[in-house]
């Protein structure tokens, strides 16, 4: 029995000096819980507010101007643009720039100065579920006495749970598995003891950068295609724009992950501090991209967080190409962030990692 309590008071001297050498370990694993707390209590917020909208007031009138600002007062719809013609309105949506619109007909205050019905026609973006039912209860509050609101649901009219869901999950899903597949790459080596090699090697430090994310890259867009497949055949999920452009526009993500991935892995001293910082990144990637929570209730500090992390584009043009139709025009603003994402991590990543040169 003594020997027993002997060993096991060992072992346990024993851990307690690891992690006691292992400071940065410690350190990660007693921040990551206060970190992520702090992250879900304020992205983890349901009463979506800001929603970005556009008008369309062909009355110009006392009374539809008084309406729109009793719209604005409810604190859940911004107006974000006039716009000419139920078509542009239509087109914002289509961007991403609008998850609302309003079309006031120029008979308006004629109707409401003779208290008869006042019709006002409202398209909802209906790619973003969640979002379109607070904005359809918003768009009830004020559309009272003789205002007649005539909702209309774009591209989602179904509101089906899926088509919202499923896009995001696969970027969700992408990030998740691209990151982890180069966060290990260099730990894993420093490990086994290969690395030496690759230092005495005559490939620069940017070509082994790069040869490391290229096998990777095509295996991503592999399985993009997989999952797109898979989507469709499990739940019905049908794109609704060009496949051949989402793959296309799904390569700089995947670069973009990949070198996020890269760059934990040069940080990392072994691959249990690998795994700590690839989850520190996945789960608020989670939370601030856009999958569960829209970014507009966010905090500024964390929606300006919210903008490094890659996933949060690629959500954007996922969903715009499957569930709205969206083309090159419409997405283009998202791709550019991927590829500064990608630049800057890769740069980081190659300057971080010490190579030996002849």
């Amino acid at each position: 029995m003594n020997a027993l309590l002997f060993g096991y008071l060992s072992v346990v001297r024993k851990e307690i000096l690891h992690l006691l050498r292992d400071r940065t370990t410690m350190v990660i694993a007693l921040m990551i819980p206060i970190v992520q707390l702090t992250i879900f209590g304020f992205a983890a917020d349901f009463d979506v507010r800001h929603i970005p909208t556009v008008v369309a007031d062909f009355d110009r009138s006392t009374q539809s101007r008084d309406y729109i600002q009793s719209l604005v007062n409810t604190h859940y719809l911004d107006i974000v643009d006039d716009v000419s013609d139920p078509e542009q309105a239509r087109a914002a949506m289509r961007r991403g720039t609008a998850k609302v619109a309003i079309i006031i007909p120029p008979d308006f205050s004629q109707n409401v100065l003779a208290h008869k019905p006042a019709q006002v026609r409202m398209m909802l973006d209906g790619s973003d579920s969640q979002v379109a039912i607070r904005a359809r209860q918003a768009l009830a509050a004020p559309a009272q006495g003789a205002i007649d609101a005539r909702v209309e649901t774009e591209f989602n009219p179904t509101m089906r749970t899926q088509v919202f869901m499923v896009p995001g999950l696969i970027a969700v899903i992408l990030q998740l598995v691209t990151v982890s597949l180069t966060a290990f790459s260099l730990v894993r080596e420093r490990e086994q003891g290969t690395l030496e090699q690759l230092m005495v090697s005559p490939v620069g430090r940017l070509g082994l950068m790069l040869g490391k994310l290229t096998p990777y890259a095509i295996l991503a867009v592999l399985e993009t295609a997989s999952v797109l497949f898979a989507g469709w055949l499990v739940f019905d999920v049908r794109i609704v724009g060009s496949v051949a452009l989402l793959m296309l526009l799904s390569v700089p993500f995947i670069v973009a992950a990949l070198a996020l991935g890269l760059f934990i892995s040069t940080i990392s001293e072994n691959q249990g501090q690998a795994l700590q910082f690839t989850l520190l990144v996945t789960l608020p990637s989670i939370l601030m991209s856009g999958f569960v929570f829209p970014r507009e209730t966010m905090p500024g500090a964390l929606y300006l967080v919210s903008n490094a992390i890659p996933v949060t584009y690629f959500l954007e043009i996922i969903r715009g190409i499957v569930v709205r139709g969206a083309g090159f025009s419409d997405l283009w603003p998202n791709i550019l962030p991927l590829l500064l994402i990608a630049t800057v991590l890769l740069a980081i990543s190659t300057n971080r990692f010490q190579k030996a040169t002849a």
